[in-house]
């Protein structure tokens, strides 16, 4: 028995019908998409959604924190100002409605659980992790997180997410996340590692480690991790390493930006393809033409 899912990368608005029809061809049980849709207007992210709209196959998407957010509400999370994010984050609860209302019968996540099932009926239960996610130890957009959840701290969102965990009834689990937890290196090529400052660091989500943990200690395998947000190509040049195995546990940042791109008259597109059988998961990408 063996399940076939297509994660698709941070979007930043390259998604069209070519890649509705490449996906509904590949036979795939579902299309898990880690985020950013949008580029830095509310409009781009919709437009995408209508897109993701048309799949026959079903999909599931956590916004990233270009989802739903604006550029100034970007700028005061970069500048870890509360006040100024607060006040720019007016709004946000209602973009978030409308980017739900945009993906159809698509679904939207976050401190959530779904399930999805192969051709043969094999289930598979798949926790969304924290929605939006800036990555790194700060609650980036604290103020819709307390709106909409109730959650306004690290050690809030760590007790929301292991609540989820707790629900999930087989042995087995996929997270989808938009950025992946800490715990896999400090170096700047690091699969979720600081290449923005010299420093370097590790910019993995506390939280989301802190429930892969609560999940392990439960007897639960989290068979795999698919997220993105800390793009493939580094600043100052070079690729951070994009899967790792960590026991039984295969982590995967699938954020190949731009994910869609020109090759002399051709137009490439690519997504990573995670093949689960039992409790082994292998991860390949894929280039379209």
């Amino acid at each position: 028995m063996r399940v076939r899912l297509a994660v698709i990368g941070d979007v930043h608005l390259r998604f069209d019908a070519r890649d509705v029809a490449a996906l509904d061809a590949g036979g795939y049980d579902a299309v898990l998409f880690v985020g950013d849709l949008a580029g830095y207007a509310q409009r781009g992210g919709v437009k995408v959604a209508k897109v993701i709209a048309t799949l026959r196959t079903p999909a599931i998407v956590v916004p990233g924190n270009h989802d739903a957010t604006n550029a100034a509400q970007l700028l005061a999370e970069v500048m870890h100002n509360e006040a100024a994010a607060a006040l720019v984050s007016r709004g946000m609860g209602k973009r978030v409605a409308e980017l739900r209302d945009a993906l159809g019968g698509a679904t939207l996540g976050g401190y959530s659980l779904h399930a999805v099932r192969g051709a043969d009926g094999e289930r598979i239960e798949v926790v969304v992790a924290r929605p939006h996610s800036f990555g790194g130890p700060r609650l980036s957009f604290r103020a819709y997180l307390r709106e909409a959840f109730g959650v306004e701290s690290i050690e809030q969102s760590t007790e929301r997410l292991c609540a989820v965990i707790d629900r999930v009834e087989g042995a087995r689990v996929i997270v989808l996340a938009h950025n992946g937890p800490s715990g896999l290196g400090d170096r700047r090529d690091a699969i979720w590692g600081v290449d923005f400052k010299p420093s370097e660091g590790d910019h993995g989500d506390v939280d989301l480690r802190a429930a892969i943990e609560h999940a392990r200690a439960r007897g639960k395998k989290v068979i795999a991790v698919l997220a993105g947000h800390m793009h493939r190509k580094l600043r100052g040049g070079g690729e951070r390493a994009w899967q790792v195995r960590e026991g039984e546990t295969l982590f995967v940042n699938a954020a190949r930006v731009p994910r869609v791109w020109r090759e002399g008259e051709t137009r490439k597109r690519c997504w990573v393809e995670v093949g689960i059988e039992g409790e082994r998961v292998e991860a390949r990408e894929v280039v379209s033409g």
